[in-house]
């Protein structure tokens, strides 16, 4: 009985197998999802695109933005979203930050072209080049380019734009970081009159400028003093403390200096160069060589490009090894790197010249995109 059952139930499973074998297969494919995408409106995909960059993922909303751009290159939206992604990337390569800077640059004049009137493209733009001219080697492609700035801020406010608006506060940084610091003083103390020392854009902004064009002007007693008020500060970069410091060193009193520059060190050591570098000219009026070097060369490891302190300590170490041409090089570069915030110490550099029979070179700023075009 049990090997007929056992039979009958192979019977049973190979009919199942014929019956299946002869049936034909008419199940078509499932067609695979689309994403929203591809197949979207422009709309859908512009939010779809805004929702990645609230989440920090500009790197995945920017094909989406490319390619509403290609689609629609008159529609504004996706040359906003695409400038606010570039201008905020960060890079640790030189180049690549500069390519952002000027693909974001790119977008604001495309977005001028598409309409003259808004004076909140120029703001936009105003602030770009900023970013641009803090990745500048020489100090006349900078002014040249807080010119440019500046022409944008003047024309934002001429435009409309808020009263709260950053351009504002910017005109006058664009005149003292473009070199023209008794004129950007004076807009300063026009925007301190509307103001209170208690108030965060005295501390915050007012201060500090007001600052960096006494140290431009020479007017390093008065410089100090505004140093007192400013309330942003940084261990790496040349807020409060930082601008204090090369108030002391450009006043002569090293001792203050090293002990400033040491205490910002201690608190981060990573970036700001400058401070090494700073430290490094002490330690070679104090005759340690050695060290000075060693700073030289992790400075220079911390900061986008050597500054004239640098070169000056370049120069003194090349003269002591009695190669004086490229020492003098050496200064003529010095001259050349020093922003407004190293006024005091480039007249040194030119003073310094002089003794050698040698001019200051005359260098023609060269900016790194086509002048601007206007629309």
């Amino acid at each position: 009985m049990k090997t007929k059952q056992i039979f009958l139930l192979i019977v049973v499973i190979l009919t199942l197998i014929q019956l299946v074998a002869c049936v034909p297969f008419t199940t078509k494919p499932v067609p695979p999802v689309s994403t929203p995408t591809a197949t979207a409106s422009a709309e859908t995909r512009l939010n779809e695109a805004r929702m990645l960059m609230q989440q920090d993922k500009c790197a995945e909303a920017m094909p989406i933005l490319n390619a509403l751009i290609e689609e629609r290159p008159d529609w504004n939206l996706p040359y906003e979203d695409r400038y606010s992604c570039n201008i905020s990337f960060q890079s640790n390569v030189l180049t690549v930050q500069q390519g952002y800077y000027l693909a974001a640059l790119q977008d604001l004049n495309t977005l001028i072209q598409l309409d003259p009137t808004s004076g909140g493209y120029r703001a936009w733009r105003d602030y770009a080049l900023r970013q641009i001219a803090t990745l500048e080697r020489y100090s006349a492609d900078k002014f040249a380019i807080y010119d440019l700035a500046n022409q944008d801020a003047v024309k934002a406010i001429e435009l409309g734009v808020v009263p709260s608006s950053f351009v504002y506060r910017h005109y006058a940084r664009n005149l003292i970081e473009g070199n023209h610091c008794q004129e950007g003083l004076a807009e300063i103390q026009k925007l301190i009159d509307k103001t209170t020392m208690q108030s965060m854009e005295f501390g915050q902004y007012y201060s500090l400028y007001e600052t960096e064009a006494y140290i431009c002007l020479g007017e390093l007693d008065k410089a100090l003093e505004s140093a007192q008020y400013i309330t942003c500060d940084d261990p790496a970069t040349t807020c409060r403390t930082g601008l204090i410091a090369l108030i002391h060193f450009q006043s002569g009193d090293y001792e203050k200096t090293l002990e400033t520059v040491n205490n910002m060190i201690n608190l981060q050591s990573a970036g700001g160069g400058w401070r090494y570098f700073i430290r490094a000219l002490i330690e070679y009026e104090m005759g340690e060589k050695d060290k000075a070097l060693q700073d030289l060369e992790f400075g220079a490891g911390n900061i986008w490009h050597e500054d004239g302190v640098y070169w000056y300590v370049k120069a003194k170490l090349a003269i002591d090894a009695g190669d004086k041409e490229t020492g003098i090089q050496y200064l003529q570069t010095a001259e050349q790197t020093l922003g407004v915030t190293y006024t005091p110490f480039r007249q040194k550099v030119i003073d310094e010249l002089k003794t050698y029979g040698v001019e200051p070179i005359m260098r023609e700023p060269d900016l790194p995109f086509a002048p601007l075009p206007t629309p």
